[in-house]
């Protein structure tokens, strides 16, 4: 399986302005034996404006399932949070409508003691400036962005843990294409958020076989004059998954 076959674009329909556009990713991934879709808190924040959607069976849909995410206190912003973890525990009829295009990652998944394991380590999700419409239809397109991973000092400097946070160093102008191994100047990786941090394997460093990453975190932040991707390791969402099934995940199922 193309591991990349398990992101998602999510969108958002809004009243004023009236429309539809594209503002984050999400995983699908089959967790615990349950259907997920792992996104970032600020992607879901946004349904304070509008309904969130996704593409499924019967066109862009409205997502059902659980929401889980972690609330802000009111003196902070969620540039704030550094963990910037949300969640769906899809409804299971919702979740085999996404399989039109989707496939649930299942496999490929590494929930690791620490990001100071790393070495290459790629970001891949939907850049807000690539989706297009048609008509009525609408498309993106799949990015990666590939980097190493931060050393302990980057962590401190940043007052970051890697136990809970994944920093990568990427540098723009050094980007190739996947696609054909040549240089080029990546979009904005605006749009990103809530998609998928992948690990490659010791050796396959610059591989371009997509079955052999695992996932082992979601994208949350990019700091550009840094030159650092920046997200939350797998640990959160285990924690929050676990407090969500002692909830029975509302009733969700």
């Amino acid at each position: 399986m193309d591991v990349s076959d398990s992101l998602v674009p999510i969108f958002i329909k809004t009243e004023v302005p009236k429309g539809v556009k594209q503002i984050g990713t999400g995983v699908f991934l089959e967790f615990q034996s349950l259907p997920f879709l792992f996104t970032s808190a600020h992607v879901t924040d946004d349904l304070s404006k509008g309904k969130l959607l996704i593409p499924t069976a019967h066109g862009l849909s409205e997502i059902n399932g659980y929401l889980s995410h972690i609330d802000l206190l009111p003196e902070t912003s969620r540039k704030d949070d550094s963990v910037d973890m949300a969640y769906y525990k899809l409804n299971s009829l919702f979740a085999s409508q996404l399989c039109m295009y989707f496939k649930p990652l299942q496999n490929n998944i590494d929930i690791l003691p620490s990001a100071l394991e790393l070495s290459a380590v790629s970001v891949v999700g939907f850049p807000a400036s690539k989706a297009k419409k048609k008509g009525n239809t609408f498309s993106s397109e799949l990015l990666y962005y590939r980097g190493i991973a931060a050393d302990k000092d980057i962590y401190e400097k940043y007052k970051l843990s890697p136990e809970h946070n994944i920093i990568i160093q990427f540098n723009k102008k050094n980007t190739v294409s996947p696609k054909d191994g040549k240089h080029y100047m990546p979009p904005s990786p605006r749009g990103v958020s809530g998609g998928a941090i992948f690990a490659w394997p010791t050796g396959k460093e610059i591989s371009q076989d997509w079955s052999l990453p695992k996932l082992v975190g979601i994208f949350h932040s990019y700091k550009e004059k840094e030159g650092l991707l920046i997200g939350t390791t797998l640990i959160s969402y285990v924690a929050a998954t676990t407090l969500g099934q002692m909830k029975r995940y509302g009733g969700v199922l």
